[in-house]
């Protein structure tokens, strides 16, 4: 893994770094805190953390509509700040009432991040580097919520009050370091003219706007209340077939350690093992796979191929039920092998379709939009995961494999559809004021 030139690429790389210590403290530190600390009961907790997830949902596009206009870092470190103050906050959690009011806030935060993130990342690369960039912070990523598992392991090795709500302040003070980093991220707006040419470390990009950092092609202010990615039925139907194909996520979390232990002779260490594997092969081919996207049509067939990955994946997992240890536990590990291939191949077409197909002016509020299907099955998945295999056994696996193996097949008619709607839109010249004063361009500076 070759780490990226000096300039904001390293810098985002950074941040992405600590704010990958967050989902791996709260994934089960959260939950521990909130049974253990608070003294909420499993379904309290269950069902406050979904009301969150589902809350996000109304300010991802209006977030990354405010991105675009106000400009994409000073929002971000804005957020960063407020979602440090909620994390904090949960040390005041005592009740359930408390807990919903908080959680639905880091919710709100967490939702309205996310896009913004998205596009700032989208405003400093290229079409050539964009989707290597963003499988590389994919890996740094996936590196960082590994290494804040033993402050997990910690806490759950003292269990007690403090412990827990060190690991939390933890979580909170990572947040803040998250902040902090991105203020020494040039603002850049989505509007760059940048073309596809060499710009390893962001610099160009994120040089080219004025001195406010705000769009200096002032778009007509009727125009700009308009949401028009609402408007973009092929792009709006891309994001929710991503949402289904999110599924894997829940498939991995839940389905599967559900699966292993109730349901195969695989013996109890098998799904740490097995979660290990998957941050293994994350890890040493995200970047090999993202390479292999550099058009709509090559995201799409990533998808596709990522929908037959699953459907084996789905029937080795049933087929596991019947066997011995032995080789229950080979067909689990080449069943994950094979979920994670899919999250590999899942994550690179989700990248090369959310940022092509978009709106280059208004990445921000696609961004949001297009987060809107991940949100709805993270959301909605756990239960239909658990309620699937739960009452159909080995026949949910195999129902689920088939309904993403269809869904993602769709993905090539459906980009293909949206690419042609994006190419119409980008020929239509955008309406302007005529007050638009000249911008000097600074020159790039090299690194």
């Amino acid at each position: 893994m070759i780490l990226p030139p000096r300039g904001p690429l390293r810098v985002y790389a950074t941040l992405t770094f600590f704010d990958s210590l967050v989902p791996g403290i709260m994934l089960a530190g959260g939950v521990l805190f909130f049974t253990k600390v608070a003294h909420l009961d499993a379904v309290e907790v269950g069902s406050g953390l979904s009301l969150a997830a589902l809350a996000g949902l109304v300010v991802a596009v209006p977030a990354g509509r405010l991105g675009d206009r106000v400009g994409h870092r000073r929002l971000l470190i804005g957020l960063s700040l407020l979602r440090g103050l909620i994390l904090a906050g949960y040390q005041l959690v005592n009740s359930y009432p408390v807990f919903l009011a908080v959680a639905c806030l880091a919710g709100f935060a967490e939702s309205a991040v996310a896009p913004v993130r998205q596009a700032y990342l989208g405003a400093i690369t290229t079409p050539v580097n964009r989707v290597r960039t963003l499988a590389f912070n994919r890996v740094v990523r996936n590196v960082g919520a590994t290494l804040s598992t033993p402050a997990l392991g910690v806490a759950l090795a003292l269990d007690t009050p403090v412990a827990f709500r060190a690991l939390i302040g933890l979580g909170a003070v990572s947040v803040l370091i998250v902040a902090l980093v991105a203020t020494r991220l040039p603002e850049t707006t989505t509007t760059t003219t940048a073309g596809p040419g060499p710009d390893p470390d962001g610099t160009a990009r994120a040089k080219r706007m004025n001195p406010k950092g705000m769009n200096p092609k002032r778009t007509n202010p009727k125009e700009a209340k308009r949401s028009r990615v609402l408007r973009d039925r092929p792009y709006l139907t891309l994001s929710l077939l991503n949402g289904v194909l999110i599924m894997h996520m829940e498939l991995l979390e839940i389905g599967m350690p559900l699966w292993v232990t109730h349901h195969t002779r695989a013996p109890a260490w098998a799904t740490s093992a097995l979660l290990f594997t998957n941050v293994l092969v994350a890890i040493g081919f995200q970047m090999r796979v993202g390479r292999t996207v550099t058009t709509v049509s090559s995201a799409a067939r990533v998808l596709r191929r990522g929908g037959y990955f699953l459907l084996t994946a789905a029937a080795l997992f049933a087929l596991a039920e019947t066997l011995s240890p032995l080789l229950c536990l080979t067909a689990l590990f080449a069943a994950v092998v094979l979920l994670t291939l899919t999250e590999l191949l899942q994550s690179a077409g989700s990248w090369g379709l959310s940022y092509d197909l978009a709106d280059a002016a208004r990445l921000g509020e696609y961004q949001g939009a297009w987060s809107v299907g991940t949100h709805l099955t993270r959301s909605c998945g756990p239960f239909l995961v658990t309620l699937a295999l739960s009452t159909l056994n080995a026949t949910g696996w195999l129902i689920i494999g088939l309904i993403y193996a269809v869904a993602a097949a769709g993905a090539i008619p459906l980009a293909r559809r949206a690419e042609a709607a994006h190419g119409a839109r980008a020929k239509t010249p955008q309406p302007t004021t005529d007050t638009a004063l000249p911008v000097e361009v600074p020159a790039p500076h090299k690194a």
